[in-house]
């Protein structure tokens, strides 16, 4: 793992995961999905529609039977590679040691050529959402300059692009308001994404 860049609360870090992981990730996902098991985010969520095309495929990866990465259980060695960012991430806000945090959330998503989340939105919310503290996503392949797909933050005005094995960690709050932008192309954007709760 290395830290690419640390700005604004937002930290983004390369090479999280052996090589060939993020692809069997995918590779799991389209598995599963032959099977019926995704959902429509907008559908199962009652997540707020901001365009026609806003629509996420997703699963939640932990109830689900994802196959084994080189003989090593899938979901172990994503939370592994989590925990290394969040161990870095709170080495640079250490009050987040102060607080009793659990991040079991993993939610792997598809965004189809055409499509995103384009509604500016924290991630608190109501209910369990509102002891949402980080968010985290990985980015599952890469998108060219032109095929766009970025995780863009409104009042930090910074968009960072979908590079395979990057993980961004950022503030659940209002402060770090963002949006998914179109995926432009014949590619589409394949992520995993979830939140460290305080309990």
């Amino acid at each position: 793992m290395k830290k690419e860049n640390s700005d604004q609360f937002i930290n983004v870090y390369s090479d999280v995961y052996e090589e060939g992981f993020c692809q069997h990730l995918i590779n799991e996902f389209e598995r599963i999905a032959c099977s019926g098991a995704t959902s429509d985010r907008i559908k199962s969520e009652g997540a707020k529609r901001h365009h026609k095309n806003d629509s996420h495929v997703f699963l939640d990866l932990r109830h689900q039977g994802v196959g084994s990465f080189n003989e090593k259980n899938t979901i172990n060695l994503l939370y592994n590679g989590l925990q290394e960012c969040f161990e870095d991430y709170s080495q640079n806000f250490s009050i987040l040691k102060d607080l009793n945090l659990r991040g079991n959330t993993l939610k792997m998503q598809s965004t189809a050529p055409g499509q995103g989340y384009h509604l500016w939105h924290g991630e608190q919310g109501k209910d369990e959402a509102s002891a949402r503290c980080l968010v985290w996503i990985l980015y599952l392949n890469t998108l060219a300059e032109e095929e766009a797909g970025e995780t863009e933050f409104l009042y930090q005005k910074r968009r960072i692009k979908p590079v395979e094995n990057t993980m961004v960690f950022w503030p659940a709050s209002f402060t770090h308001a963002h949006r998914g932008n179109t995926v432009f192309g014949n590619t589409s954007k394949y992520v995993v994404t979830g939140w460290f709760y305080i309990e």
